[in-house]
């Protein structure tokens, strides 16, 4: 007995899936979906793509003109692309170009049926491009910003290590935000003998800033409102500011610690790490400590001095001599590390009289 397959209601074909030839399934059941024309909104400024939903910035935009086009269409058609197959590969393809006009080719591959064979879609595409300015650098060229951050050392300025190590972090967290925050940007940098102060658009970027820089320098921090305005809804608009006041100390510095001389030996979110000049050893304090209360800064690094070991006799005590003041001082044998020898310069610092050698 034979059997016979019914033929494709469309064509006449032989049948082959739900009552329909290959050919007229792929047709009936497309890989993909594409509207032409499309627009392709770019911000003139920063180049970022307009998409459903807000705009989209490009990240490590590319040098060649030619591939940045490139880059904005495929973002531009992984939105305007509707796929039916997720698995389908789809490419495109630059054919022609007239001016501010791209046609490419969408091409998608892949299995509109599980028991079809793979076959390829190929649809023409015609993508007008279209200037404008995003909104990001559209509140970044109006000066919109929604906090103000104020960077202060207490007692001293800024220096220059500090104030490339903080820009380095600013930069870094504000890339980061970039792109999932439309106001992720820093508007003004102002320098002065005071400090550093920072326009930044985004109030939730300020605070990750802030709170970075407060953990890693071991900071004071304080806000501030401002009143600015009100919303259409008339509710009220603050500004805030946020000021960080670094510690009046750095490492190599020296400090007092519950009475005793110490050098700073690092700081950071772990907390301070410090010499006791005394009982030569380290130890680490955070700003919850009760040690904390009892820190007094005593002079910056600056002030250490470089001394000969003039004589050195076990169980008599050591005579050193500044070497640029020649002033002679004795100390301890046991202050001195036993590795020193005598002709040997070594580091210290003088307090009420006494040297203290260094680690």
């Amino acid at each position: 007995m034979m059997n016979l397959t019914a033929p494709c209601y469309e064509c006449g074909a032989k049948a082959a899936v739900e009552g329909l030839c290959a050919a007229c399934y792929e047709k009936a059941h497309p890989l993909i979906e594409v509207r032409s024309p499309l627009t392709l909104h770019s911000c003139k400024r920063c180049d970022a793509v307009k998409v459903p939903g807000g705009w989209k910035p490009i990240l490590d935009a590319p040098i060649d003109p030619s591939d940045l086009v490139q880059r904005q269409i495929r973002m531009l058609l992984d939105h305007e692309v509707r796929r039916f197959v997720d698995d389908a590969n789809i490419e495109f393809f630059e054919e022609k170009k007239l001016d501010r006009v791209f046609h490419v080719a969408v091409s998608a591959s892949g299995q509109s049926h599980e028991s079809l064979p793979s076959h390829t879609e190929r649809y023409p595409v015609e993508v007008r491009m279209k200037y404008g300015t995003c909104d990001t650098c559209s509140m970044m060229s109006g000066g919109y910003h929604e906090a103000v951050l104020q960077i202060r050392a207490d007692g001293r300025q800024v220096s220059e290590s500090e104030e490339e190590a903080i820009m380095t972090i600013i930069s870094d967290m504000t890339i980061a935000d970039y792109g999932k925050d439309a106001k992720a940007y820093v508007s003004e940098t102002t320098r002065s003998k005071h400090g550093i102060d920072l326009k930044i658009g985004s109030e939730h970027l300020c605070r990750q800033i802030a709170g970075e820089l407060e953990s890693r320098y071991l900071a004071q921090r304080k806000e501030n409102y401002k009143l600015i305005g009100q919303d259409r809804g008339g509710k009220r608009k603050y500004r805030i500011t946020i000021l960080i006041r670094m510690q009046r100390f750095t490492p190599n510095d020296f400090v007092s610690v519950g009475g005793s001389p110490c050098q700073v030996l690092s700081m950071g979110k772990s907390g301070l790490a410090c010499y006791d000049l005394k009982a030569r050893q380290s130890f680490t304090i955070n700003m919850k400590s009760s040690k904390w209360r009892a820190l007094e800064f005593i002079s910056p690094e600056s002030a250490k001095r470089q001394f000969m070991v003039v004589t050195k006799v076990y169980g008599q005590p050591v005579q050193l001599m500044d070497s640029q003041t020649f002033e002679m001082f004795e100390i301890d044998d046991e202050s001195l590390f036993q590795d020193t020898k005598e002709g040997e310069t070594i580091f210290g610092i003088v307090l009420d009289r006494r040297v203290y050698p260094l680690p």
